[in-house]
């Protein structure tokens, strides 16, 4: 049902109850019936065809997630003082490349223990 048939039908329904009267209408009186949602804002029309075409073309490029990121973190890094960045830049240095190697001496530490407990447990020596 679109929104025009829903405020026809309330409509109707606010006329059925004044014509009933009685004790439902003394209530019914001071209300005023009015539809639950606005009315719903359909997106313009997309040019087809040969327009279609060109607008595509001209319109804004699009911002990836990952530019967007990199774009609002410089701007908040330009705006802090110096003393600021340079602690910034004191505790980011090779922050990832430093936990991925500390992350593979771990996995290669707990791989050998892995080993030697196996080959123990089999009675074998290192």
């Amino acid at each position: 049902p679109s929104l025009q048939q829903a405020v026809d039908a309330s409509s109707a329904l606010q006329r059925q109850m004044a014509e009933q009267g009685g004790a439902a209408s003394s209530v019914a009186e001071g209300l005023e019936f009015k539809p639950a949602l606005p009315a719903p804002k359909l997106p313009a029309a997309k040019p087809t065809g040969l327009q279609g075409l060109l607008a595509s073309l001209d319109g804004k490029k699009k911002m990836s997630t990952m530019e967007k990121s990199r774009h609002d973190w410089g701007n908040f890094k330009s705006k802090q003082d110096e003393a600021t960045r340079d602690e910034m830049d004191r505790f980011a240095k090779d922050g990832y490349l430093a936990k991925q190697a500390f992350l593979a001496r771990t996995d290669e530490r707990q791989a050998e223990v892995a080993r030697s407990n196996r080959r123990r447990g089999m009675g074998l020596k290192d």
